[in-house]
């Protein structure tokens, strides 16, 4: 069930405590917002793929790079807006009534027109205009998740055989969006012949020296097992002076085990603080999660990915997808 996004007012009230700073060195205006934790903003809760729930994949057929066009996901009093680009299908509702899965997959028919070879050692594709060409398939939250606060989501995921090795940067699984930008976090298959059932958890920022594109861990998620991640996610991007964010991943296969394995926890920087860094002027002091699949095209191949019990919420209990009270 999604809890209603805050208010206007409440949303007009965050926006007074943004202090617009003037950044000397590189001469363009950077927004950062002085929110301590003791003013934590309240955390929306979202959930899908639900035992017990009505999932309804709303016309399918209209499902595009607009998001909210189509491929939409009703279930209950939640909805997530779906998205689809490239090879990527609109998310299928799979399995049987005990046993359902949101399923995201790519059809290995689509063709690019007049698709160009970018790299041929990565399998990396671009249009004319030189943009790099994606497949994604996915469901969205509102932009209403908030930064400076815990956020945690929980979810499981199964990878099934029969799908190919990534390439080029990679497959990601979950997303966080700040803005029209790159993914300020998130969960991505590694590329790679063989690494196609590991996931590694990644973030993006601003922080000088930092390479975004190395992953924090990985892990190997096998073949056809359901495991469950529950993450827990704090927003604060780099600007001098400011406090670190957070980000803690757990994990559990489904029915090999009833402990609880915490992968790793580090305090880190990300997230945009200049508002440059968003394009179309679409800066945001707030996110939203996207998960299903989003990667760079690879003609002839498929890829797939499952999810079941996706919850997002303002505590580590809300969200598991076991042991929760």
């Amino acid at each position: 069930m999604q809890i209603s996004a805050p208010s206007r007012l409440a949303r007009q009230t965050m926006a007074l405590t943004v202090a617009l700073t003037l950044s000397a060195s590189a001469g363009i205006a950077a927004v950062t917002n002085s929110q301590t934790a003791s003013a934590a903003a309240a955390v929306p809760s979202y959930s899908a793929g639900i035992a017990g729930e009505t999932w309804t994949i709303e016309n399918p057929d209209g499902c595009s790079a607009t998001i909210g066009e189509g491929g939409n996901l009703r279930e209950g009093d939640g909805f997530f807006q779906g998205k689809c680009q490239g090879a990527g299908q609109a998310p299928q509702i799979t399995g049987t009534s005990d046993a359902r899965a949101l399923t995201f997959r790519t059809d290995k028919d689509f063709r690019y027109e007049g698709a160009i070879v970018e790299d041929p050692a990565k399998n990396t594709w671009k249009d004319a205009a030189g943009n790099t060409l994606r497949d994604r398939s996915e469901l969205a939250t509102g932009w209403d998740l908030p930064f400076h606060t815990d956020v945690w989501v929980g979810f499981d995921v199964r990878i099934p055989a029969g799908v190919d090795d990534v390439t080029g940067s990679g497959a990601y699984v979950l997303q966080l969006w700040q803005c029209t930008a790159n993914p300020i976090g998130g969960v991505r298959i590694q590329s790679g012949a063989g690494n196609g059932h590991n996931v590694q958890f990644v973030r993006r920022g601003e922080e000088p020296g930092t390479d975004y594109n190395t992953a924090m861990a990985t892990k190997s998620v096998g073949t056809n097992e359901w495991h469950s991640f529950v993450i827990k996610y704090r927003v604060e991007p780099y600007h001098d002076g400011a406090p670190k964010g957070s980000i803690a991943v757990y994990h559990r296969r489904v029915g090999a085990t009833t402990v609880e394995e915490k992968l790793f926890e580090q305090d880190e920087y990300f997230g945009y603080a200049t508002r440059s860094r968003c394009a179309d002027d679409s800066f945001k002091n707030e996110f939203r999660i996207k998960f299903g699949m989003y990667k760079d095209y690879q003609p002839g191949a498929t890829f797939r990915s499952d999810f079941r019990n996706v919850r997002i919420g303002a505590s580590k209990a809300a969200v598991q997808p076991y042991n929760r009270g």
